[in-house]
């Protein structure tokens, strides 16, 4: 039996985002560089503006922490 990969990567900003659609409707989307970042959404334009709040609060958490960010996240806490 082949399995087929339905995900797609959206490039935006220099960020890569993974999307997946969902059995139930709607796409589950993540962040390959930013590990546990994940997000879900009814259409593609609610997933994406998820991931980017999601986003933004995993650098903000990350910060506080003092880890690592790669270099592709290494943006404002706040975005425009």
């Amino acid at each position: 039996m082949t399995t087929v990969s339905h995900t797609f990567l959206v490039i935006e900003e220099g960020i890569a985002y993974a999307f997946e659609p969902a059995e139930e409707g709607g796409y589950v989307v993540h962040v390959p560089a930013a590990p546990g970042c994940w997000s879900e959404g009814d259409t593609f334009e609610e997933a994406l503006a998820m991931i980017k709040d999601a986003l933004q609060g995993w650098v903000a958490v990350a910060r506080k922490k003092g880890l690592s960010i790669s270099g592709e996240l290494a943006i404002p806490t706040e975005r425009k």
